[in-house]
Protein backbone atom coordinates (compact mmCIF):
# COMPACT_ATOMS: atom_id res chain seq x y z
CA UNK A 1 0.00 0.00 0.00
CA UNK A 2 1.26 3.51 -0.78
CA UNK A 3 0.60 6.92 0.73
CA UNK A 4 -2.70 8.59 -0.18
CA UNK A 5 -2.07 11.09 -3.02
CA UNK A 6 -4.41 13.76 -1.60
CA UNK A 7 -2.92 13.41 1.88
CA UNK A 8 0.61 13.71 0.45
CA UNK A 9 -0.38 16.93 -1.33
CA UNK A 10 -1.87 18.42 1.88
CA UNK A 11 1.28 17.43 3.77
CA UNK A 12 3.56 18.99 1.13
CA UNK A 13 1.62 22.27 0.89
CA UNK A 14 1.23 22.76 4.67
CA UNK A 15 1.62 25.08 6.49
CA UNK A 16 0.44 27.18 3.53
CA UNK A 17 -3.35 27.27 3.02
CA UNK A 18 -4.87 24.54 0.85
CA UNK A 19 -8.02 24.47 -1.24
CA UNK A 20 -9.84 21.17 -0.84
CA UNK A 21 -12.46 20.10 -3.35
CA UNK A 22 -15.03 17.59 -2.12
CA UNK A 23 -17.12 14.88 -3.78
CA UNK A 24 -20.15 17.22 -3.80
CA UNK A 25 -18.20 19.71 -5.97
CA UNK A 26 -17.71 22.31 -3.22
CA UNK A 27 -14.24 23.80 -2.66
CA UNK A 28 -13.14 25.31 0.65
CA UNK A 29 -9.89 26.89 1.82
CA UNK A 30 -8.27 25.43 4.93
CA UNK A 31 -5.35 26.48 7.10
CA UNK A 32 -3.52 23.31 8.09
CA UNK A 33 -2.55 23.37 11.77
CA UNK A 34 -0.90 19.94 11.84
CA UNK A 35 -0.29 17.14 9.36
CA UNK A 36 1.48 13.84 9.90
CA UNK A 37 1.73 10.30 8.61
CA UNK A 38 1.75 7.17 10.77
CA UNK A 39 3.15 4.64 8.29
CA UNK A 40 0.54 4.91 5.48
CA UNK A 41 -2.18 6.54 7.61
CA UNK A 42 -2.57 10.32 7.57
CA UNK A 43 -4.01 12.62 10.22
CA UNK A 44 -4.26 16.39 10.22
CA UNK A 45 -6.03 19.26 11.93
CA UNK A 46 -7.24 22.35 10.15
CA UNK A 47 -9.34 25.49 10.41
CA UNK A 48 -11.27 27.64 7.96
CA UNK A 49 -11.13 31.43 8.00
CA UNK A 50 -14.89 31.68 7.42
CA UNK A 51 -15.91 29.12 10.08
CA UNK A 52 -15.15 28.66 13.80
CA UNK A 53 -15.44 24.86 13.72
CA UNK A 54 -12.56 22.41 14.18
CA UNK A 55 -11.65 20.14 11.27
CA UNK A 56 -9.77 16.84 11.13
CA UNK A 57 -8.39 15.18 8.03
CA UNK A 58 -7.86 11.41 8.06
CA UNK A 59 -7.27 8.72 5.50
CA UNK A 60 -9.91 6.00 5.40
CA UNK A 61 -8.81 3.34 2.96
CA UNK A 62 -8.35 5.08 -0.39
CA UNK A 63 -10.19 8.26 0.70
CA UNK A 64 -9.09 11.42 2.48
CA UNK A 65 -12.03 12.32 4.72
CA UNK A 66 -12.63 15.61 6.53
CA UNK A 67 -14.59 15.71 9.77
CA UNK A 68 -16.10 18.84 11.34
CA UNK A 69 -16.83 19.67 14.98
CA UNK A 70 -18.82 22.84 15.64
CA UNK A 71 -19.20 22.09 19.35
CA UNK A 72 -21.95 19.49 19.03
CA UNK A 73 -19.74 16.52 18.13
CA UNK A 74 -17.88 15.28 15.09
CA UNK A 75 -19.59 14.70 11.75
CA UNK A 76 -18.26 13.87 8.30
CA UNK A 77 -17.80 17.06 6.29
CA UNK A 78 -16.83 15.37 3.05
CA UNK A 79 -14.50 13.20 0.98
CA UNK A 80 -11.65 15.07 -0.73
CA UNK A 81 -11.39 14.72 -4.52
CA UNK A 82 -8.73 17.37 -5.21
CA UNK A 83 -6.09 19.37 -3.34
CA UNK A 84 -4.53 22.63 -4.56
CA UNK A 85 -2.39 25.37 -3.11
CA UNK A 86 -4.80 28.15 -2.07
Amino acid sequence: MSLNEHAKRVYNVAPDPVALTFADGETHEFEIESAEFFQEDFQGEAARVDDDADYRLVTDGDDLVVGRNAGDGWATFGVVTDVARA
